[in-house]
């Protein structure tokens, strides 16, 4: 029980006997007799004996008064009011009032702690660090590498295209720069996952990598049509935006009476739906014609590439982003399947997502080298493939290595 509730309940304990207090005290200023002493010693004559005779010596001698003391139902009655109406009124706010204080008063002292806590906390977190770099740098420096090439690779073909002149394939080069460039941001942030442990994070951001090589890969083969419609596209995820700002504001969402951002954006949505057609306004409507479908969903955009099916690690990474049990429960950093529910960072399970990004980064940086293929081309699509097979490599020695060093830890607890 909190110091907060036990106070509360030592409070009210109180409060009948205060109640009666005020009732006694009241009787005896009607009997024009106002002595705290007198008041205190008759109330624990009430609370031992009941009713029955009290004699009390004020000290005055020769000077006797005799009192009497009854309470009628009315002063029950009224004594029962006052007490509901301090449950039903006036508790309520003393309670708010008391929570306030005392949180208020919590978080006055973790400030003051915080100071401490804090240098304990970066201590522990760099020790942490130290070890995983300690048996993961040797996969995840070659996957680091890979993304500070990737990058230059994406900058120099991106410096091409601004000085371009081309005018065909203009669509699909821009969603290429674009794509790879989000590509290589979400290589970082798993990258900047893994380093710190949180290899689940790490695993639910290679599902977003995973979507970009895909959506890419799409472009590349479909050309500047598919990716004018996947430019043209955002105005659908605007649109939907701001229907839902109007829905969680209970607001009808009339495009008759819009105004401002919400009316340009409503005018777009129309004009490319006429244009492109009502399968456009879906989620994937921009690929819709291309690969033939009216409301393509994401697996149908994979089987235009010939993929013919959700790879197990996408199903996995899915689990890491929604709510349901398997993702609470399932953890990369387990042993033996084991169920895990884990609030912190671990140097588990670190060689899932490394591998994974290391798969997916190099194909999205395979389709900025186009169809390009001179020396400085392949030296360099020669690099990255060196640098994902020693990813691969190496995460999964570091992998085996710490699945070893686990269970003869567990032998040695069990033989203890």
């Amino acid at each position: 029980m909190s110091d907060l509730n036990r106070y509360l309940e030592e409070a009210l304990s109180k409060v009948p006997n205060l109640l009666l207090r005020k009732a006694v005290s009241k009787k005896l200023e009607d009997q024009g007799v106002e002595d705290e002493a007198l008041l205190d010693a008759l109330m624990e004559h009430i609370q031992t004996n009941g009713d029955g005779q009290f004699v009390w010596d004020d000290g005055e001698p020769d000077k006797f008064k005799n009192l009497s003391i009854e309470f009628s139902d009315e002063d029950t009655k009224s004594i029962l009011s006052e007490f509901n109406k301090l449950l039903k009124e006036d508790l309520p706010e003393v309670i708010s009032n008391s929570v306030q204080d005392t949180a208020k008063a919590v978080v006055k002292g973790l400030e003051n702690e915080w100071p401490e806590q804090k240098i304990e906390e970066d201590s522990s977190a760099r020790y942490f660090r130290d070890r995983l770099n300690l048996r993961w740098s040797k996969g995840l420096d070659p996957l680091r590498m890979m993304l500070i090439a990737s990058r230059e690779v994406g900058q120099e073909y991106a410096d091409k295209l601004s000085r371009s002149k081309a005018k065909k394939g203009i669509a699909r080069r821009e969603v290429t720069v674009a794509v790879h460039a989000r590509a290589c941001q979400t290589a970082l942030e798993i990258l900047t996952l893994l380093e710190n442990g949180l290899a689940d994070g790490a695993y639910a951001r290679w599902r977003t990598l995973y979507e970009l090589s895909v959506v890419a890969m799409l472009v590349d083969r479909f050309g500047d049509e598919i990716a004018e419609r996947y430019l043209a596209h955002d105005a659908v995820s605007m649109r939907e935006a701001i229907r839902n700002e109007y829905r969680h504001d209970q607001i009808p969402y009339d495009p008759q009476s819009l105004k401002g951002t919400a009316k340009t954006i409503e005018t777009e949505f129309q004009s490319l739906v006429s244009e492109f057609g009502k399968s456009f306004a879906g989620p994937y409507g921009w690929a819709a014609d291309s690969i033939g479908k009216k409301a393509p969903r994401f697996q149908d955009l994979e089987e235009a590439i010939e993929w013919k099916a959700l790879p197990p690690n996408y199903k996995w990474s899915s689990h890491k982003i929604h709510a349901g049990v398997a993702g609470t429960l399932r953890t990369l950093g387990s042993f033996d399947g084991e169920l895990t529910v884990r609030a912190g960072a671990s140097n588990a399970g670190i060689e899932i997502p490394a591998v994974n990004t290391a798969f997916s980064l190099l194909q999205i940086t395979t389709l900025v080298f186009g169809k390009r293929n001179d020396i400085e081309t392949q030296i360099q699509m020669q690099a990255l493939i060196l640098l994902r097979d020693k990813v691969v490599r190496e995460c999964r020695k570091a992998a085996k290595r710490l699945e070893r060093d686990e269970m003869e830890i567990r032998r040695e607890l069990d033989e203890i």
